[in-house]
């Protein structure tokens, strides 16, 4: 894979393959696996030492799974589309939905010929694009609907500046004016008190954070978002995989590592809501 966000993939690859073979994961992907190529494997060794990062990583993946299965059991015909997909498996796993998988052509080549979209048991359609050079709203303008999108942009935003995050989320806007994202928001003195040795591997693959800021929810709050929820994602990973600090230390007395990095959902509010 020639772009370095791109190989990113393979880490958080090799993050919920490692968590499935535990004997009792947190996320569960038996489907990663059978991604795990040469390349997987050297880009896993680097990060495989990294434990409170990997078991955040799969958790953050864990909460978006319950989510969505909750959003599909109520309305299972909802459209979910992913940005910056990856070796995203949600659509063999989760019972329902229409899906849309969105990458670089390289990790969709590679994809398919692995899993291919038609063994999923719900609609999947992949869809290739260069990021920096093509539109996402021509990619996803036949996918256009009224009804509620439930979006799915996760390990993404970190790598992108505050300018291309709200270009992306105005495309997104043009394209479902009704829809739900959930994402993964990281606070400036979260990444500044914790996130050094990760990133400094992720850094040798190529990619990089950019554009931290304290308070990466206005994105959202100051472009016609309400905020539904937000989850601690270390907090999830200290309760479920119980591995490093317990629980209750992060949530009573670690609230930079508490609220520092979180799984948020953001609906779009219409122009009569925000009057």
């Amino acid at each position: 894979m020639t772009n370095p966000i791109s190989r990113t993939a393979y880490y958080t690859l090799g993050v919920r393959a490692w968590d499935a073979s535990q004997p009792n994961p947190v996320c569960g992907d038996s489907f990663a696996k059978d991604f795990m190529n040469d390349e997987a494997q050297s880009v896993w060794r680097e990060f495989k030492d990294q434990l409170m990062p990997n078991v955040s990583n799969a958790s953050r993946h864990a909460i978006i799974d319950t989510y969505l299965r909750q959003a599909l059991s109520i309305a299972s015909d909802s459209q979910v589309v992913i940005i910056g997909a990856g070796f995203d498996t949600r659509a063999f796993r989760i019972k329902g939905g229409s899906w849309i998988e969105v990458d670089e052509s390289a990790i969709i080549t590679y994809k398919e010929s692995i899993l291919a979209a038609s063994k999923a048991h719900n609609t999947l359609n992949r869809i290739s694009i260069h990021f920096e050079t093509e539109s996402l709203l021509d990619k996803l303008t036949p996918f256009s609907k009224p009804g509620t999108v439930h979006i799915i942009i996760e390990g993404v935003f970190m790598y992108l500046t505050q300018e291309k995050r709200k270009h992306l989320i105005k495309d997104l806007q043009s394209l479902f004016p009704k829809h739900i994202i959930y994402c993964d928001l990281m606070r400036q003195s979260f990444f500044r008190k914790y996130g050094g040795p990760v990133h400094e591997k992720i850094k040798a693959l190529g990619a990089s954070f950019t554009d931290m800021l304290e308070h990466p929810e206005s994105l959202f709050l100051d472009n016609g978002y309400k905020m539904l929820s937000c989850v601690s994602i270390p907090l999830y990973a200290a309760r479920n995989a119980k591995i490093g600090i317990p629980s209750f230390i992060i949530r009573y007395f670690l609230k930079t590592l508490r609220d520092g990095y979180q799984i948020c959902r953001f609906e779009t509010v219409s122009s009569q809501q925000r009057e």
